[in-house]
């Protein structure tokens, strides 16, 4: 590991729980930080400075004075170090450089082609790490590790991906010590939806807030469940399988073998082929339109683009795909009794197309106790959240108060 990651094993408890502080709250004053933690004036000004000297820190002008002299403000130092995040989708992998405020420096999006196999996919992904750190003008020793979403099964201990709903041959890849082998950094690996959580956590809609869940909408159906301001994993480590719950019995066969799966029905495939379906029945619809009648050119953003332009048939797919993912999450807010329920990933995009009948549905189907005091909200954050959320497995080590 890097120097800082050196410096780090040497602090306390209490230097850690600073440092949270100062990245929740800063700019803060020390007398600030000492009234949040419960530490004393004199602790607190001394490993303040500590962790100035250290890098960490960094003096961020006054405050409004208190009736003495104006106290000095302390703020994360964003340059101390910095971390890579990735995120590999089926369709899509996007790699971030992100300092130690949680923001992105620099990233880079690519195809991800996974058909054409796991090696040559890992040798893209790793040419265009180097050549992403190499652009943000880094030396590798500033670059203190990395985190990797993969919209998978995965063993989070032990970094593998163990295996890839809509992918042939990901079976047991061990990503975390294949990286680590390339990059000499320590690496982490989670499911992309968590990560995608993390960083509503930290950055978004969801930040501080303790018991949330977040519903990653793409290709795949995934979600990812906060309780406490930690992750839920579950027995097994496959806690928030949300796509595979059933919402409709008689519904499409689902690659896992089950029918009616949430993922058959709300996932962009899913509304593809509803609304291919539809226009071969003979539909009029501006779809049709939209591709120039040729079927194969229909995406869930045509369809999102066709219900915006006033499109009955693309209006009630985005309806319907609404009222499905309405029934599967009030189911989970039955069970989880959440703050806050986060929708994101491309579907979401569709915004009160999709939000509005959800949240109605939420409404009529989930206990009126739980759904009154439930916030739905659809994520804000940019597409490179599932890269910043990575990313934020190694930063949050810095952080985290043991």
């Amino acid at each position: 590991m890097g120097n800082i990651f050196n410096k780090i094993s040497k602090l306390d408890r209490s230097s850690f729980l600073i440092m949270d502080v100062v990245r929740r709250l800063g700019p803060i004053a020390r007398t600030d930080i000492a009234r949040v933690t419960g530490l004393s004036h004199p602790v607190v000004s001394m490993l303040t400075r500590e962790l100035l000297q250290m890098g960490f820190l960094k003096e961020d002008g006054l405050d409004a004075s208190r009736g003495g002299r104006k106290p000095i403000l302390l703020r994360i130092s964003p340059g101390a170090l910095y971390v890579v995040g990735v995120d590999i989708g089926v369709t899509k992998t996007r790699v971030a450089v992100v300092d130690l405020e949680a923001k992105i420096v620099k990233s880079r999006t690519i195809p991800t082609n996974p058909e054409i196999g796991k090696e040559i996919t890992i040798h893209r992904l790793t040419r265009m790490i180097r050549e992403l750190v190499e652009e943000s003008d880094l030396s590798w020793d500033k670059i203190e590790g990395m985190g990797v979403g993969i919209s998978a099964i995965v063993n989070h201990e032990k970094g593998t991906c163990l295996f890839w709903p809509n992918v042939e041959g990901w079976e047991n890849v061990p990503l975390a010590e294949i990286l680590e082998d390339e990059f000499d950094i320590p690496v982490m690996v989670d499911d992309s939806a968590r990560t995608m959580a993390l960083a509503e956590y930290w950055c978004g809609a969801a930040k501080d807030v303790e018991n949330f869940i977040f519903v990653n909408v793409g290709v795949g159906v995934g979600a990812a469940i906060f309780f406490h301001g930690q992750l839920y994993r579950g027995t097994t480590g496959t806690a928030g399988e949300l796509g595979h719950t059933t919402v409709d019995e008689k519904g499409p066969r689902c690659k896992c073998g089950n029918y009616g799966c949430l993922e058959t029905l709300v996932s962009g495939p899913a509304i593809v082929r509803r609304a291919k379906e539809a226009l071969k029945e003979g539909v009029i619809s501006q779809i049709d339109k939209l591709v120039g009648g040729d079927h194969q050119k229909i995406t869930p953003e045509i369809v999102v683009e066709a219900a915006r332009r006033g499109d009955k048939l693309a209006f009630n797919l985005m309806e319907k795909t609404g009222e499905y993912l309405g029934i599967a999450i009030a189911n989970a807010i039955n069970l989880f009794n959440p703050q806050l329920v986060v929708v994101g990933a491309g579907v979401s995009r569709a915004g009160n197309l999709i939000l509005e009948p959800l949240k109605r549905t939420v409404r009529a189907r989930a206990l009126e106790s739980a759904s009154r005091n439930v916030k739905i909200v659809i994520s804000e954050l940019p597409d490179e959240i599932g890269a910043l959320g990575a990313a934020i497995l190694i930063l949050k080590k810095v952080f985290e108060v043991s």
